[in-house]
């Protein structure tokens, strides 16, 4: 495979997972609205906004995993000298603070080294 069919391939992943996200959240924080207008005891309700809660928390990881993917692409991308604009890829996020979810160059180096194989 070359690397421009990875990257395509990727990018198609990216794009998808961005849609599916948006399309969680909007739903997520329409039953929030609906939670709030129902006639419940108000436990249940709190179980019900502790769920959504922690549906936020699952979309926000999961868009970290799209943005190792993203670096993963503009990486290969850059050593290789393949235009990204053909792409239409973002820049890699980056990371105001550090984190265990950060990959150093050498990480992101070595994840490239094992895609080839």
């Amino acid at each position: 495979m070359k690397y421009e069919e990875l990257i395509a391939q990727l990018c198609e992943v990216i794009k998808e997972s961005e849609n599916n996200a948006q399309l969680i959240y909007e739903n997520a924080e329409s039953i929030d609205f609906i939670v709030d207008d129902l006639d419940i005891l108000l436990h249940k309700k709190n179980k019900i906004k502790n769920m959504i809660s922690e549906i936020y928390g699952l979309l926000q990881n999961q868009d970290l995993h799209r943005q190792k993917i993203e670096r993963v692409v503009n990486f290969v991308c850059e050593k290789n000298d393949i235009d990204k604009t053909q792409y239409n890829l973002a820049p890699s996020a980056k990371n105001i603070d550090s984190c265990e979810d950060t990959l150093s160059a050498d990480e992101l180096e070595l994840l490239i080294k094992q895609m080839q194989s």
